[in-house]
Order: structure tokens, then sequence, then C-alpha cells
């Protein structure tokens, strides 16, 4: 027996409805999980945020083109 095209995207879609239904079901617990690890670990969270945001500004500062100086003289056409 040969696997149709049809037989796959009703596999698909049957796949994709259970795992709505789980991620529905446990989202609750892992909001929870996710709200519990940040209030414990806060302070590495606000750390790591300001060095990663030091480092992103630095690299920008570095990557910076010098501006020219603007000559007084103008160019006509």
């Amino acid at each position: 027996m040969a696997y149709s095209p049809e037989e796959y995207l009703r596999n698909k879609e049957r796949i994709q409805a259970a795992q709505k239904r789980y991620y529905r079901k446990t989202r609750e617990t892992r909001i929870q999980k996710q709200r519990e690890y940040d209030t414990k670990n806060k302070d590495r969270i606000k750390e790591r945020k300001k060095r990663l945001y030091a480092a992103k500004v630095e690299k920008n500062e570095s990557n910076e083109i010098p501006v020219e100086e603007k000559s007084d003289t103008v160019v006509s056409q």
C-alpha cells in the first residue's frame, strides 16, 4: 500500500490538532514555571541584559563611520 498525499495531510492535521490541545492544556503550568524562574533569577537576568546591552552599544560605537567635517564652500552646478 502506497502512502497517499491525502493520508499524509490527514495525519499532519491530526498531529497539529493534538499539539494544539497539549499546549493549550499545559499553558498555565508553563507560564507559572517561567514566572518562578524569573523571580528566582531576577538579578542574574538583569545583569545579563545589562552586559548584552553594553556589548551591543560598544559594538555599534566601534562600527560607526566617522563623519567628515562639512566645508563652508558651496559647490555650484
